[in-house]
């Protein structure tokens, strides 16, 4: 079985086949990822060749281990070069590994789908933004840890073996004495183990806090009533939720049982800006309870009735152009908060599984028919929806509010100009599953640190593939200095904010 070969200086056919075989895969993977969309559906291509190669190395290893044979070429070599190549073969190999693990964990990180040859991978870890940019981080310096490897490898094959020694290395594809060891899953730890010192979190307790804390801010009303939910929206975020004002998390509709994250679109929001805008859309009884998803995840969910009757400048946008999507509000009786062991928020979603006893009188409202504006002008000519202005979420006098709408309207500009409208709508691009809104102000100030990170990156605009546009230097150089700008002027707001005693100032961000 593979022992075809004649001689003891070669290796068997199926080495040599599973060698070329990897080869081809990393060239393939580099070039998918240095040249997006000259294929179409490139980086499709290149994630399900990742996992190909991440299934590929196990069953080299075992071969190479057990099956194949072995060549003795370099016998003659001084114990310190074949200490040295062993090391470097062993690196190669856990590179091999721990590249496509961080492509998964990373696809898992940012709550993508990642599937091999139509079947559904399952989740190494749960979303997170600031991990998953980590994890990029992490993944391009191994892969061009990588590279290096493959050119060093190839280069003292070529060079050192074939031209210097004129030995049978090069001939026999691969070099001697290799016993590989898996190491690439250690990195698992590295993106999860800050969490691992701190204190155990009752989840009974901030159970209990959390839904007594948004009974006491937004208690049950009128379903129309302006100067309650107003009354809501000042008040909220002061007491056991304010622990997830300072980081993003996604939120969404309710989610199929098995599939509870993927299966349905989901948008990713800043925990404060969600609380301004749609946390204070509910109202909240003091009810609550405590379950353990399938998935290992905590689930808290609080009884909370959705304010229905509300002008539509309460509304972040318009939940009406969608029926279903209105009536899913509607019908809501419960937020639910699908925590980490740490108390961390995953994944909030307004849910109908509760119960409506405590609803109290309450009736279908059939809303003005859309008419296709997200954002609008009154009678007196003011923007609309006010929720989503400076002006509603900073305080009156906070001196930085003209500059952050100047400087907003100069990265929508730009935005568009960049053709960014197609990931920003509330519907979001048709093949995003997390969308990214930058329609309204406040949207806008949820989601500029992962724009900017995502133009950076090469990854945004994206075409009807997913694989990614290019812009032109002169617009993204347009882009990136009006988003930094918009950026900054928003720091200044929050430290204005903190600097001045403010109940609901945001903490220093660390990036």
């Amino acid at each position: 079985m593979g022992t075809a070969n004649a001689g003891n200086d070669t290796y068997d056919r199926v080495t040599i086949l599973l060698h070329w075989a990897t080869v081809a895969i990393v060239v393939a993977l580099f070039a998918l990822a240095w040249f997006p969309g000259v294929i179409k559906a490139s980086i499709f291509y290149h994630k399900t060749i990742g996992i190909l190669l991440l299934g590929l190395i196990p069953i080299r290893i075992l071969w190479r281990l057990f099956l194949g044979r072995k060549t003795n070429t370099s016998a003659s070599e001084p114990l310190l070069l074949r200490l040295g190549a062993q090391a470097a073969h062993l690196a190669l190999y856990a590179l091999l590994l721990i590249v496509p693990l961080l492509g998964w964990l990373y696809q898992d990180a940012k709550a993508l789908p990642v599937y091999a040859f139509g079947i559904e991978l399952p989740m190494l870890t749960y979303y997170n933004r600031e991990q998953a940019a980590l994890i990029f981080e992490i993944k391009k310096i191994a892969a061009y840890g990588l590279l290096a490897l493959i050119v060093a490898h190839a280069g003292a094959a070529i060079v050192y073996h074939h031209m210097m020694r004129k030995d049978g290395v090069l001939r026999s594809m691969l070099p001697s004495c290799l016993r590989a060891t898996i190491s690439g899953f250690g990195l698992l730890a590295l993106t999860s183990g800050s969490a691992m010192a701190q204190a155990p979190f009752d989840v009974n307790k901030y159970a209990a806090d959390l839904a007594a804390s948004l009974a006491k801010a937004c208690p049950m009303a009128s379903t129309s009533d302006v100067a309650a939910h107003d009354s809501c929206r000042q008040e909220i975020g002061k007491g056991a939720e304010s622990s997830m004002r300072d980081y993003h998390f996604l939120f969404g509709g309710q989610q199929p049982a098995r599939h509870w994250l993927k299966d349905k679109k989901t948008s990713v929001f800043r925990g404060d800006l969600f609380q301004q805008l749609y946390m204070s859309l509910y109202m909240y009884t003091g009810k609550y309870r405590v379950e353990t998803a399938a998935d290992g995840l905590t689930v808290v969910g609080v009884q909370a009735y959705f304010r229905n009757g509300l002008p539509p400048g309460q509304y972040p946008y318009p939940f009406w152009h969608s029926n279903n999507k209105w009536a899913a509000y509607e019908q809501s009786n419960e937020l639910r908060f699908r925590l980490d062991k740490n108390g961390k928020v995953v994944f909030a979603y307004r849910a109908d599984i509760g119960s409506n006893e405590n609803r109290g009188p309450y009736a279908h409202v059939e809303r003005p028919s859309f008419l296709g504006e997200w954002m609008w002008r009154d009678d007196s000519g003011g923007a609309q929806p006010r929720i989503t202005l400076f002006s509603g979420f900073y305080s009156n006098d906070n001196p930085t509010l003209p500059a952050l709408e100047d400087s907003y309207r100069k990265m929508a500009i730009s935005l568009r100009n960049a053709d960014c409208t197609v990931c920003h709508q509330p519907e979001g691009h048709s093949r995003m599953n997390k969308l990214t809104l930058l329609q309204t102000p406040l949207h806008a100030a949820t989601s500029i640190d992962a724009i900017l990170y995502e133009v950076r990156a090469g990854k945004m605009p994206v075409d009807d593939h997913d694989d990614p546009k290019a812009l032109s230097p002169a617009i993204a150089k347009a882009l990136l200095d009006n988003g930094e700008a918009f950026k900054k002027v928003l720091d200044s707001a929050d430290e204005w904010e903190r600097a001045n005693g403010r109940p609901k100032a945001r903490k220093v961000q660390t990036r």
